[in-house]
């Protein structure tokens, strides 16, 4: 003998149109990455980027700071340059910060204890195709420093 209730539910499946609701499997998605901030530093400078990870179309500031004491010779016109590289070592971006106040660059002595710092930033390109890239970064006569970070989503990442 039939149950009763599966008798109701029939009728009112036959009712309603007998319309079955299949659940789509959701892709399995493995967790991103802890991304740190970006730095880097030879004496006498230092730098960071604000994002480790950015988004095609939006902007990544990058900061360096000359740390005393120490004597750099910056450049007054465009203190801070950035040359931004793929993985191939292709240049994607090259650009520079606004003009330093006149205290800020020529012969810059940084006593000890004192910094001096200098932001500069990259507009990422909308098309630009997700991966990592490296950040070259020169102030005046201080030693290159390179940054890494991401564009877009990294594989993992849902």
């Amino acid at each position: 003998m039939l149950d009763p209730r599966l008798a109701a539910l029939a009728l009112l499946l036959t009712a309603c149109g007998s319309a079955l609701a299949v659940a789509t499997p959701t892709p399995h998605c493995r967790p991103a990455p802890s991304l740190a901030l970006p730095s880097a530093a030879a004496a006498p400078v230092s730098a960071t980027a604000d994002k480790a990870q950015v988004d095609p179309g939006s902007t990544v500031t990058f900061t360096e700071t000359a740390a005393g004491p120490a004597t750099v010779q910056v450049d007054c016109s465009q203190p801070l340059q950035i040359v931004v590289t793929d993985g191939t070592g292709l240049s994607v971006y090259s650009g520079s910060s606004a003009a330093a106040p006149a205290s800020a660059c020529g012969e810059v002595d940084i006593a000890g204890g004192a910094a001096e710092s200098y932001q500069v930033t990259w507009p990422v390109d909308s098309s630009l195709p997700g991966g990592t890239y490296t950040a070259t970064l020169v102030l005046g006569d201080a030693p290159e420093l390179t940054l890494t970070l991401a564009v877009g989503t990294l594989p993992g990442e849902c």
